[in-house]
């Protein structure tokens, strides 16, 4: 049977857990302490979500890109997917924190929003740094 190791990250126990599964079924979990981290391996193993950071272009902000995030945990196997999906944006600041920048990234109920506010600042300003 495959054993996986997998280190817990609901606390900062940070158990390192030896897992035997057959598919997507667990037969054995070994090195948790508590309920938390065995249903934390349990979705790691069936489902494992990530939190989405990356970064879309800006114009006419002092900085050339500006940070974006999930509102919340995606599928680990859509990360590449919504990180393409995301390349060729181009904002215009004035950028807010929390405004959306993609509703419902690639039909998944998740919304991807900035995590910064960028002024908008006239093109000179930004050529001279």
């Amino acid at each position: 049977m495959p054993e996986k190791k997998i280190t817990c990250i609901v606390c900062p126990m940070g158990c390192e857990a030896t897992v035997i599964v057959q598919g997507n079924e667990i037969l054995k979990a070994e090195g948790l302490e508590c309920e938390r981290g065995k249903e934390y391996v349990a979705r790691e193993i069936k489902a494992p979500m990530r939190d989405f950071f990356t970064v879309v272009q800006v114009r006419r902000a002092r900085a050339a890109v500006c940070p974006v995030r999930s509102t919340k945990p995606i599928p680990r196997d859509k990360l590449a997917e919504c990180s393409r999906e995301l390349a060729d944006v181009v904002l215009v600041a004035p950028i807010k924190a929390g405004d959306v920048i993609a509703r419902d990234i690639l039909g998944l109920g998740v919304d991807i929003v900035a995590t910064m506010n960028m002024e908008r600042v006239a093109e000179e300003e930004r050529s001279r740094r």
